[in-house]
């Protein structure tokens, strides 16, 4: 049983402004997507949100300052997929999973690929096609080695028998700006990045890395449409903290975060940005990281991804 102190302690928490560290640049989709977040969790918490950037490795190094931050509750992170479930197979970052722990899962999206407008190709099959018959012929940018673009075009690649070349680069960002200024042929990563491209017709994209379509680009065909379902990867975002902050500063932070993610103004920021909004247990939340981690842990050795 929680005693007198404890239990007042317990309800003055927080009792300053906490800190999210969020592993990717200033206007990056995790960058803009957490910030709102953020917006509508602080009131919530009776306390400012404080953003700090800290990019660069795939988002590993972000996420390895919040778990060896002090579990006292004021420092969280504002994460995506690619620094948790799929970079550290392929480099070597400061941290394992037992030195966080998932708070709220914020939202999920595919990723998308697209092509310059003149690309010999108009839909997912002539593109794959192309790629299929002309080895290391394209360039496709991703979000850094090791990070979500990395492990979704692998998926999908080696499924249809498709070899090109990375790019990496620090983020979406920096890889959308590569492609519209022509540097690589190919973009891969969130769909709010290429969005305002698509719609100036300096785009063309033509497959989401999800099993089904989504209504931010209803027109682009999915896995499923060219029977590869069994490619899928999702781009998820999520509220992390370091693994033994006590239960009860966890469970305010859970709230918080939770009911954020449900308020109507977040939810259409969210879809506006292409993304949907992901209300799972803390179980389910777990199990899914978990198992997404398994899965890429083994995909990584297949195609052995991991850098020397």
């Amino acid at each position: 049983m929680m005693g007198p102190l404890a239990s007042a302690h317990a309800e003055t928490y927080p009792e300053r402004p906490i800190q999210m560290v969020i592993p990717a640049g200033p206007g990056s989709s995790t960058d803009t997507i957490m910030r709102a977040l953020a917006k509508f969790a602080a009131p919530l918490l009776g306390q400012p949100i404080v953003i700090l950037n800290r990019p660069g490795a795939s988002g590993t190094i972000g996420v390895g300052s919040v778990a060896r931050a002090s579990n006292d509750g004021y420092t969280i992170g504002g994460v995506w997929s690619g620094p948790i479930t799929m970079a550290p197979h392929v480099a070597t970052p400061s941290y394992t999973p037992a030195d966080y722990q998932i708070v709220t899962m914020t939202t999920e999206a595919p990723g998308v690929l697209c092509v310059q407008p003149g690309f010999p190709a108009k839909n997912a099959a002539e593109f794959l096609t192309e790629l299929r018959n002309n080895p290391d012929k394209y360039t496709y940018g991703s979000d850094g080695v090791g990070g979500f673009v990395q492990f979704a075009t692998a998926r999908i690649f080696e499924a249809a028998g498709v070899r090109q070349r990375l790019i990496p680069y620090s983020g979406a960002d920096q890889t959308v700006t590569a492609f519209i200024s022509g540097t690589i042929d190919i973009y891969g990563g969130a769909i709010a990045t290429i969005l305002p491209f698509v719609v100036e017709g300096k785009a063309k994209c033509l497959l989401v890395t999800s099993a089904r379509r989504y209504a931010a680009l209803p027109d682009v065909q999915s896995l499923a449409d060219i029977d590869l379902s069994r490619a899928q990867t999702l781009l998820w975002r999520g509220i992390i903290a370091p693994r033994d902050i006590p239960a009860d500063r966890l469970e305010k932070l859970r709230a918080a975060f939770s009911d954020a993610a449900m308020n109507p103004e977040f939810k259409t920021i969210a879809e506006r940005r292409g993304e949907e909004i992901w209300n799972i247990s803390p179980d389910e939340a777990a199990k899914y990281v978990r198992d997404e981690y398994a899965q890429m842990e083994r995909l990584a050795k297949q195609l052995q991804l991991k850098q020397n």
